[in-house]
Formats: structure tokens, sequence, C-alpha cells
């Protein structure tokens, strides 16, 4: 399993609908587990993005495109999903060069 780091941006569209927030929570963590992912983490920030998600997943990056098409299909985020590594194990590969 990989990890991922999501940044989502709430649309004006889903601002005008933020108490349906929880809802939509529910249909994303449907569309990604249908991908073989899972969020072990999510919070709401301030700043330059609304929410951060962590979430464990495949590998495989065709099922990471798939996962957040039905999220931006959703339409009341738009996000940014980044692939993380382990601080250590990024010192181990740093440890080879």
């Amino acid at each position: 399993m990989a990890t991922y780091i999501v940044l989502m941006k709430i649309t004006p569209e889903g601002a005008k609908s933020l108490k349906e927030a929880p809802q939509r929570l529910a249909k994303y963590t449907q569309a990604i587990s249908a991908e073989g992912a899972k969020i072990t983490a999510a919070y709401a920030t301030l700043g330059r993005y609304d929410y951060v998600a962590i979430i464990e997943g495949p590998e495989d990056i065709s099922k990471v495109f798939k996962s957040s098409a039905a999220v931006a299909m959703v339409g009341a985020l738009s996000s940014e999903t980044m692939p993380a590594l382990p601080i250590q194990d990024f010192f181990k590969l740093v440890a080879e060069v």
C-alpha cells in the first residue's frame, strides 16, 4: 500500500451546500474504497486548503486517478493528490545515493 496526501479546496458550489459535507464524505469514502483505498485521517484546515486527507491505497497510479476523478465528479471540491513516503524510508533512499 502507498500513502497519498490529498489537499482540497471547497468550490463555490460546495460552499453553498456545506452542511451536506458529511454525506459527500461518505460518497468519497465509498468511491475510493471501490479502488482499494481508505482514508486514514482527515482534517479541516485554515489557510490555502480547506481539508487535508491522508489516504492509504494501491500503488497502481491508475486506481489513484480513478479515485480522484470520482471525487472531482461530485463537484464540491477541487483537489491535489501527492504520493508520500515515510520520512525514514526517504532517509534510507538518500543514504543509498
